[in-house]
């Protein structure tokens, strides 16, 4: 490939990850994971302009060439490895959840960082990651192996952590952006051996920002969308396809929208904490992702105890049918759980017409009302609310 579009694809990079930095910037976050992913952005922005001068300057012939190849290559390699000693911090805290525990544990992350630079200061004097020749052409010397280690061990402990966090059953919620968490090491490590064995090629740096955009993609834009507690839609994301939704019901589409409230979550979160209290919510959210009937059926949280489907009335996804299967599975729940309390749920429903022009308020407000009617009917019907397995719902005529 010519040198121009190496060059050219280094820029390029640089373009994609300053998009994301401002992006990020813009957020206002002050978090710590915050701080480390903007560290990567930054530090490898660097790292592509230093590999763009090595490219530029290989086999050029003016003065001060030498100390600027020497420059671009020195840099180059002392930043490759914070690149990945960032990414594992990041994975520890998002893992762990633990700032203090990760400021203790960065001395020994600093480690291979120390002895790389070690390596390239000894570099500067007696070649051992690399050389430049005469003709200013670069190659690599005995040691560069150890420099490929130092930068790759960062990543498979970044692996190892969110793939043991990913196994663990308690994280459900979180298992896909973790999953995706651990593939941020797998393009690298593909470029590098490829990059091993066909030297001359120059594909690392362009697999990290591939990975990059696929962790920004499919973890942080996610969690603007996603309710962090039970991986649901949030009312962010409602709210857009909801009215996109409605602005694309046709007349001979029936568009149903359903409202589950989770009984006596209050009196769980006070009885037995609230940490019991969100265990009865992501309980309910994943009976709901089992419960999908097609691509077509949208699930989100509303907020609080309450949750949304939204679908079209079709033979297998009408409210009655759903219902009706989200109370046996309710009921399966409640016969077999060790947990210390019970689910129930209230729901209700409405239809959008489209001849009338629902707006989305509108919709929303019908199925709530609906929902309450089913509350009120099951505190008339069942005073002892919190200690039964009863659900109640109303039923609507489809328009």
């Amino acid at each position: 490939m010519p040198v121009l579009a190496y060059i050219q694809m280094n820029f390029f990079g640089i373009l994609v990850l300053f998009f994301f930095w401002q992006n990020q910037r813009k957020s206002g976050s002050l978090s710590l994971d915050d701080h480390l992913f903007n560290g990567i952005l930054i530090v490898t922005m660097v790292e592509q302009l230093m590999d763009a001068g090595q490219w530029a300057l290989d086999g050029a012939s003016f003065s001060g060439v030498y100390a600027l190849q020497m420059l671009c290559y020195s840099l180059g390699y002392a930043i490759a490895p914070v690149i990945t000693c960032l990414w594992v911090m990041y994975c520890d805290l998002r893992v762990n959840m633990d700032e203090r525990g990760l400021k203790r544990r960065t001395p020994l992350y600093l480690v291979p960082i120390i002895l790389n630079t070690l390596l390239l200061v000894a570099n500067l004097f007696t070649p051992l990651v690399f050389r430049i020749d005469a003709a200013h052409i670069y190659h690599r010397d005995h040691f560069f192996m150890v420099y490929m280690v130092l930068m790759y061990v960062y990543g498979f402990i970044s692996l190892l952590l969110v793939l043991r966090k990913a196994s663990q059953r308690n994280a459900s919620m979180e298992r896909t952006e973790f999953r995706y968490m651990a593939l941020f090491i797998i393009p690298p490590l593909i470029a590098g051996v490829l990059q091993w064995i066909y030297y001359g090629i120059s594909l690392i740096w362009l697999s990290m920002v591939l990975s990059i955009i696929l962790v920004y993609v499919n973890v942080l834009s996610r969690q603007i969308l996603t309710d962090p507690l039970t991986g649901l839609n949030n009312r962010r994301k409602l709210d857009r396809y909801l009215g996109m939704q409605i602005n694309s019901t046709e007349n001979n589409q029936t568009l149903f929208l359903m409202i589950l409230d989770a009984d006596g979550i209050k009196k769980i979160n006070h009885n037995l904490g609230h940490a019991a209290g969100d265990r009865a919510l992501v309980a309910i959210a994943n009976i709901l992702k089992k419960l999908r009937m097609s691509r077509d059926c949208f699930l989100a949280r509303l907020g609080g105890d309450e949750f949304l489907i939204l679908g079209h009335d079709q033979n297998e996804t009408n409210p009655e049918i759903i219902t009706k299967r989200i109370e046996k599975q309710i009921s399966e729940f409640n016969a077999t759980t060790t947990e210390p309390f019970q689910l129930s749920l209230s729901i209700g429903w409405a239809y959008f017409h489209p001849q009338n022009r629902n707006t989305v308020d509108a919709l929303l407000n019908a199925a709530d009302q609906s929902m309450y009617q089913a509350k009120r009917a099951k505190q008339r019907h069942s005073p002892k609310l919190y200690r039964t397995m009863k659900f109640t719902h109303v039923k609507f005529d489809r328009p």
